[in-house]
C-alpha cells in the first residue's frame, strides 16, 4: 500500500505545473513577437529570428524532462530563463553587427604594428623576429622537459599519465589562438602569419623531441631553456653592462648542482697527506662536507670567471634600448619581468614576517604594510622622477627599469601577504614532523612548509599575477608606450582623431582578456590536479 504524498511534493508538483504553463504561453507571445519583429523588414531583421528561436525552443525545451525540470520549475524561473534568452540573442546580434558589419577596423589593420611593437625602430626588426624563435624554442624545451619529468613521475608511482593531442592543446589554449588568428586576419602581408605558424611548429618541435631523450640527457633541459630565454632577449639588448650578470647567475646555478651531485663518500677512510701541515691521516665526514663545500664555492666561482671572459670575448654587441620598446610587446615583457622578479621577493618577506627575530620581523612587515597602502600610480610617478636621486650611477637607469623596479615592489608585498596566508594553513604538526625526521629549519621550510603553503593559495596568487599583468597598462601614464598609450597614439593622428575609437579599444581590451583568461584556466587546471579544496 503507497503512502499519500506528502504537502511539500503537492506544493511541488503545483509549482511546476504552474512555470511549465508559464513558460509555454510565454514562449508562444515571445515567437509571435519575434515574427512580428520579421514581418517589418527592418534592420532587426537577424533579431526577430532569434527572438523567435528563443521561442521555439522553449516550447521544444518543454518536451524534454529534464531541462523542463532545471530551467520552467516556477514561474519566476521560466520569466528569468526566456528573459535571459532574449537578451542573450540581442547582444549576440549587437555584437555580431558591429564585429562583422559596422565597425570600422581600419585603425587597427593600418596601426597593427605600432600596437603590436609601438616605437620598435623598424630597421631593427629582425631581431623580434630572432627573439621569437629563440623564445619559441626555449618554451618548447622546457615544456617538452615538464611533460616527459610528470610522465616518468606517474609511471613510477603506477598512475596514468594525461597525453595531450594538438588538438588538445588548441581547447586548452583557445583564447589565446583566438588572439592571434584575429591578429593575422590584420595584417596585410602573408610573412607575420608564416613567422607565427613556423615559431609554433618549432616549439612543439622541440616539446616532442625532448620528451624522446634519455632521462639523463633531459637533466640539461631546463638549462637549455634558461640559456636560449636569456640569449633571446640579449638579441635585443646586446652583451654589454651587466647583461652578463643573467647568465653567469645560470651557469653557477648549474655548476651548483653539479657539484652538489657529485659522491665523495667513496674517499671517507682513505688516508691524505694534507699539504700545510704533511700530517697523514684518514678523511672522516666532516672532511667530505668541507671538501663538498669548497667544491660547490670552487664550481660557481669558475662558472662566474667563465661567463664574464667569454662575454670579453664577444665584446660589446649592438642593442635596442628599453626606452625603445613598446606596444603589447612591452606589456608581456615588464608583466613578466616584475612577476619573474617579485616572486621570489614575496616568499622572503612571507617567510620573514613569521620570523622569531624581532628585526627581521619588524623590517618586513614594515616594507608589506607601507607598499601595500600606497597606491600603485604614485610608486609608478616615483619611479619616473625620484629614484634616479637614489641611485648614484653613470649611467641612469631608463624609464621602464624603474618602472619594473617599483612593479616588482609593489607586487611582492601583496604576494607576500598571499603566501603569509598559505604559510598559516600548514599545521604544526607538519613542522614538527620535519624536525622528528632530522631536517633542519631551512629544510623543513624548503621540504615540507613551502609546498604546502604555495599548493593552498594557488587561486589567490594566479589573481594576483592577473591583476599585475592588467596593472601594467598604469606605464601609460609615465608616457611608456606599452599597448593602451599605442592605442591613444592611433587617435592622435589626423584620420583618426574622432573615429574607431571603440573599435581600437575592443581590440586592446580583447588582447588583455585572452592572455589573463589563458592564465585563469591553467590555473584551474593546475588546481585541479594538485586537489586543491578536495584534500
Amino acid at each position: 500500500m503507497t503512502s499519500p504524498p506528502t504537502t511539500t511534493a503537492i506544493e511541488q508538483k503545483i509549482s511546476h505545473s504552474v512555470g511549465t504553463r508559464t513558460a509555454a504561453i510565454v514562449g508562444l507571445i515571445t515567437a509571435i513577437l519575434g515574427l512580428f519583429i520579421v514581418s517589418s523588414n527592418g534592420p532587426s531583421t537577424v533579431f526577430g529570428w532569434g527572438t523567435v528561436a528563443v521561442g521555439l525552443g522553449t516550447l521544444a525545451a518543454l518536451r524534454v524532462p529534464q531541462l523542463r525540470k532545471d530551467l520552467f520549475n516556477t514561474w519566476y524561473n521560466a520569466l528569468v530563463t526566456i528573459l535571459l534568452g532574449v537578451v542573450g540573442v540581442y547582444a549576440i546580434y549587437r555584437g555580431g553587427k558591429f564585429l562583422f558589419l559596422s565597425g570600422q577596423w581600419e585603425a587597427v589593420r593600418q596601426n597593427l604594428t605600432l600596437l603590436m611593437i609601438g616605437t620598435f625602430p623598424r630597421s631593427e626588426q629582425w631581431r623580434l623576429v630572432v627573439q621569437t624563435y629563440l623564445l619559441a624554442s626555449s618554451i618548447g624545451i622546457a615544456w617538452g622537459t615538464v611533460v616527459a619529468s610528470n610522465r616518468d613521475r606517474a609511471i613510477e608511482i603506477g598512475t596514468a599519465f594525461e597525453r595531450h593531442s594538438v588538438l588538445g592543446l588548441a581547447r586548452r589554449y583557445w583564447a589565446i589562438l583566438v588572439l592571434l588568428i584575429v591578429t593575422l586576419i590584420f595584417t596585410g602581408t602573408i610573412w607575420p602569419t608564416l613567422l607565427t605558424v613556423s615559431a609554433l611548429a618549432l616549439g612543439l618541435i622541440l616539446r616532442q623531441s625532448v620528451m624522446r631523450l634519455p632521462r639523463q640527457l633531459r637533466k640539461v633541459g631546463w638549462f637549455a631553456a634558461g640559456l636560449t630565454g636569456i640569449v633571446s632577449f640579449q638579441v635585443l639588448t646586446g652583451t654589454g653592462g651587466i647583461s652578463w650578470w643573467w647568465t653567469s647567475a645560470l651557469f653557477s646555478f648549474a655548476a651548483l648542482q653539479i657539484a652538489s651531485a657529485k659522491d665523495f663518500s667513496k674517499y671517507l677512510g682513505t688516508m691524505i697527506v694534507w699539504p700545510v701541515s704533511g700530517r697523514t691521516r684518514q678523511i672522516t665526514a666532516k672532511d667530505l662536507a668541507r671538501f663538498k663545500l669548497a667544491a660547490q664555492f670552487l664550481s660557481v666561482v669558475a662558472a662566474v670567471v667563465a661567463v664574464r671572459v667569454i662575454y670579453w670575448l664577444i665584446g660589446e654587441t649592438s642593442s635596442v634600448g628599453w626606452d625603445n620598446w613598446a606596444g603589447l610587446h612591452l606589456t608581456l615583457v615588464a608583466s613578466v619581468a616584475a612577476i619573474i622578479l617579485a616572486f621570489p621577493i614575496s616568499l622572503l618577506l612571507a617567510i620573514g614576517r613569521r620570523s622569531s627575530l624581532p628585526v627581521v620581523r619588524w623590517l618586513c612587515v614594515g616594507y608589506i604594510e607601507f607598499f601595500r597602502g600606497v597606491p600603485l600610480i604614485t610608486l609608478l610617478f616615483v619611479a619616473s622622477i625620484f629614484i634616479g636621486f637614489f641611485l648614484d650611477t653613470d649611467t641612469p637607469l631608463s624609464l621602464l627599469t624603474r618602472a619594473i623596479i617599483m612593479f616588482t615592489i609593489f607586487s611582492s608585498a601583496y604576494l607576500a601577504e598571499v603566501v603569509r596566508g598559505g604559510l598559516q594553513a600548514v599545521s604544526r604538526g607538519q613542522v614538527e614532523a620535519g624536525q622528528t625526521v632530522g631536517l633542519q629549519p631551512f629544510g623543513v621550510t624548503r621540504l615540507i612548509v613551502l609546498p604546502q603553503a604555495l599548493r593552498a593559495v594557488i587561486p589567490a596568487m594566479v589573481g594576483q599575477i592577473i591583476s599585475l599583468f592588467k596593472d601594467s597598462s598604469l606605464l601609460s601614464i609615465i608616457s611608456i608606450v606599452e599597448l593602451v598609450r599605442a592605442r591613444e597614439l592611433i587617435h592622435a593622428q589626423a584620420g583618426f582623431i574622432t573615429a574607431t575609437h571603440a573599435e581600437t579599444l575592443v581590440f586592446v581590451a580583447f588582447a588583455y582578456w585572452a592572455i589573463s583568461y589563458t592564465m585563469s584556466r591553467e590555473s584551474q587546471r593546475l588546481e585541479r590536479r594538485l586537489g586543491v579544496g578536495e584534500r
